[in-house]
């Protein structure tokens, strides 16, 4: 638990520094690598805190040439920065709690990432369209088409929206399979455990 509290305490100080530093060069430069690149390192560092070591197989996804849907499996609160950090740039359709975040909701929004509010149909619709838009405009998606985290590792029920906003933009799909993440961090669990990830 004390390596939890660490990496915990390191992540929230080094982005919330990070965020600082970097919202107001991003606003400057409009370009959001640079807020990119802080946050890769911030998450590369955090990830080595905690003990979790990243292994990668098949394709290179920096290889594949955008817009595409990325979409991976759910099983922990870790998988959108562990699969952030080893992506191109994608726009994240996510909870739409954490865009209220001080500072990290405004980097998320910078970086064009999309909010959801569960069961609300119209967020729902809105959240299709921003994500159709993002990729008609060359930037891809990351999506977990379960909707939630799953407590046994076994995959839910796709939910349609991903694969619709494909077809809408004529982008592929692109699966991504995460294992090892659970037993790092599963669902209804604070502690993170070290580990290997592939």
């Amino acid at each position: 638990m004390l390596r939890t509290l660490i990496t915990v305490l390191f992540t929230v100080l080094a982005a919330g520094v990070g965020c600082v530093v970097m919202i107001p060069v991003t606003w400057i430069l409009r370009d959001v690598r640079p807020i990119y690149a802080t946050a890769r390192l911030v998450l590369r560092a955090a990830f080595w805190v905690a003990g979790v070591r990243i292994e990668r197989r098949g394709t290179d996804p920096w290889t594949i040439p955008p817009p595409c849907v990325f979409v991976c499996n759910h099983v922990s609160n870790l998988d959108p920065p562990l699969v952030f950090l080893v992506l191109p740039r994608v726009a994240i359709m996510g909870k739409a709690v954490v865009f209220r975040w001080p500072l990290f909701g405004h980097a998320f929004k910078l970086a064009e990432f999309i909010p959801v509010e569960r069961g609300k149909p119209e967020s729902r619709r809105r959240a299709l369209e921003a994500g159709v838009d993002r990729l008609k405009r060359g930037i891809s998606l990351l999506i977990y088409p379960e909707g939630t985290r799953t407590r046994d590792g076994a995959l839910l029920p796709f939910r349609p929206g991903p694969f619709t906003m494909a077809i809408q933009a004529q982008a592929p799909v692109v699966p991504i399979t995460l294992v090892g993440l659970r037993e790092i961090m599963p669902k209804g669990q604070a502690a993170i455990r070290p580990g290997t990830v592939t």
